[in-house]
């Protein structure tokens, strides 16, 4: 199935659309190369640049490259089967979801390999993968952190089924995964003695780590952790099923720790790096962590969200037509970047605080009402959804 969204039809249902466009097809609209801001749009408005999303995906598939590294980029980000498939064509391992229901999307999509990030133990998903999985047609592959769970597995799989395993490795007061890396030999041998059963490697997330960050003693803790789940692959790796064993770890943030530290598990591998919002990357909090930041090279912010000032009761205080069922605000709320009234300036300000529709916009710079202005985001994941 294709992923080009040229032949859809825009709806009432495509948020920020301008009214005249509605029962037109994408490919039509944009032949008219409509305007953000003259075309009729309605605000607020999530824009994505494309040239800075190819950037982003050329210089993670060249990092990657250089690390001697394959990528299975965490789409949950954007749900977008149309960037996941850019994404798979600068040369992309497969993609990583967190539930079935996704899984299905991509699947549906033509997507042919899928890690589903999380422990699965939903009877139905259970069955229903290993289905999949026999059929050849696709491989999904997702994680196992107990024997509790590994006996839920098994009592679930049919008996002609295929599971394709990642032992997941978690820290005290962390995610999910195991605690302690005895139990990795465990689950390991539980796996090996179940021939319907596939032990594909070992996995992490170390942006659940508490207290890491871009200091010296936040890195050692991704440090520390990266150390565990080679330790875990050690312990792991005389059960794997005929398939090159995986070890993975790897969001936006931290990549290139993963990378250096995973790489010191010395036997024949696949290292898998699962990073998601680096695709969009954004204005503060990647912006903050990523290894790129003081280079020339780097990821760029591709999102945008244009919102109106709707009332301007004080000075220096507005209100925009912007809230938290538009934008992200789980780590930061929106960071004003932009205004436009007769052309595009630079603007500096604070979003002091959002309702559901409403953000409080306190700015010295120069903003009158009707005006439209540009913020950045922090955390892709939390604003995809909203669109």
């Amino acid at each position: 199935m294709k992923t080009d969204p040229s032949n859809s039809i825009i709806e009432i249902g495509y948020k920020g659309f301008p009214l005249d466009s509605y029962g037109k097809s994408v490919a039509d609209f944009l032949a008219k190369r409509p305007n953000i801001f003259t075309s009729g749009f309605q605000f607020p408005l999530m824009v994505i640049k494309h040239d800075a999303l190819t950037n982003n995906i050329d210089r993670m598939s060249r990092f990657c490259k250089s690390v001697g590294a394959e990528l299975a980029p965490h789409v949950k980000t954007t749900m977008s089967p149309y960037i996941a498939q850019l994404q798979i064509d600068a040369g992309a391992f497969a993609v990583t979801v967190a539930s079935l229901w996704q899984a299905e999307i991509f699947r549906k999509f033509g997507f042919k390999r899928i890690i589903i990030g999380n422990e699965v133990l939903d009877q139905y998903a259970i069955a229903k993968i290993a289905e999949l999985n026999k059929s050849k047609a696709v491989e999904i592959i997702f994680y196992v952190d107990s024997i509790e769970g590994l006996e839920i597995i098994k009592k679930f799989t049919p008996s002609d089924g295929i599971q394709n395993l990642f032992i997941e490795v978690g820290t005290v007061n962390g995610r999910g995964g195991v605690r302690s890396l005895e139990l990795v030999k465990e689950i390991a041998i539980g796996i090996h003695s179940d021939p319907r059963l596939n032990l594909r490697g070992v996995t992490g997330f170390e942006g659940a780590v508490p207290n890491i960050s871009r200091t010296k003693d936040g890195e050692n803790l991704v440090i520390e952790f990266c150390g565990r789940i080679v330790n875990a692959a050690q312990l792991a790796f005389e059960y794997k099923s005929a398939n090159k064993f995986i070890i993975s770890a790897g969001g936006s943030a931290y990549f290139d720790i993963v990378a250096t530290e995973l790489n010191k598990f010395n036997q024949e591998k696949i290292l898998l790096l699962r990073s998601g919002g680096y695709v969009t990357h954004d204005s503060k909090y990647y912006e903050d962590l990523y290894p790129f930041k003081s280079s020339a090279d780097g990821f760029l912010p591709a999102i945008e969200i244009w919102a109106q000032v709707i009332s301007k009761p004080e000075d220096s205080f507005g209100i925009l037509n912007l809230g938290k069922r538009d934008v992200g605000s789980d780590l930061h709320n929106p960071i004003p970047i932009l205004r436009f009234s007769e052309s595009i300036t630079e603007f500096s300000g604070e979003i002091e605080k959002l309702n559901d529709q409403h953000a409080f916009l306190k700015s010295s710079s120069n903003f009158n009402n009707a005006d439209l202005i540009g913020l950045g985001i922090s955390h892709p994941c939390t604003t995809f959804d909203k669109w």
